[in-house]
């Protein structure tokens, strides 16, 4: 069994481009999205690509839709994402499988 593109809990990227600019906040486009968000973003002008990073909270393989926490909950095509880091990558408390190249840490006491 091949393993999914995403999964939950893996650190993604969604590329955003400014639509316009109103004050100090900008209208995004989310690529493989159409609805649009804002934000605060001094620096940023009609244009410009913004790299978005968040978690990925839910994965639609069906449809070929993910939902990342980035700017709230947004809902992407999964093809636009780029991929940052895997769950399993983020694992680093260790786990209390014998034998895993990253056992658990013993517990501490405070103090």
């Amino acid at each position: 069994m091949t393993r999914p593109a995403v999964e939950i809990g893996d650190r993604v990227a969604v590329i955003a481009t400014v639509v316009e600019r109103t004050e100090d906040r900008v209208m995004l486009r989310l690529d493989g999205d159409s609805h649009k968000y804002s934000t605060v973003e001094p620096n940023a002008k009609a244009g410009d690509k913004l790299r978005l990073e968040g978690e990925v909270v839910h994965v639609d393989e069906d449809l070929g839709r993910t939902t990342v926490q980035v700017l709230g909950r947004v809902t992407v095509d999964t093809r636009s994402i780029e991929m940052v880091t895997r769950r399993c990558d983020l694992d680093h408390i260790g786990s209390n499988v014998p034998g895993h190249p990253r056992p658990r840490t013993p517990p501490r006491p405070h103090g």
